[in-house]
């Protein structure tokens, strides 16, 4: 029975060791994620407001968004490769090098009744 118990203390502690060290935190000072959306006509939103692609990056930091900052621009699903290109070329010429491009996804549920 002893045996029994050492073993069990055993994993025990071996589940808070291993469990403990995926645990981590940082400390995010600037979280204000920049509101950029293009649409399926190419045209590029930035705070709810239409956006010239060459005066794009200077209103991102003007907003306040530091270059190290992770840019997520929202497109449509069959958005156009050469405009990504220069989307993404303009925002690395000033400085912001993590830009995203995401897209919306969708989830639907059902909700079946069972038969009676």
């Amino acid at each position: 029975m002893k045996n029994y118990l050492n073993g069990l203390g055993a994993c025990f502690v071996a589940v808070i060791l291993l469990g403990s060290g995926c645990v981590s935190s940082r400390m995010v000072e600037n979280t204000r994620v920049p509101e950029i959306s293009v649409d399926s006509y190419g045209a590029i939103t930035f705070d709810n407001e239409r956006v010239e692609l060459k005066r794009l990056a200077g209103r991102v930091r003007a907003a306040g968004i530091a270059r190290e900052q992770e840019v997520n621009i929202l497109v449509p699903a069959n958005f156009d490769r050469s405009l990504r290109n220069q989307i993404y070329s303009e925002m690395i010429r000033k400085g912001y090098t993590r830009t995203v491009f995401v897209t919306q996804r969708k989830a639907s549920s059902f909700v079946t009744q069972g038969s009676r």
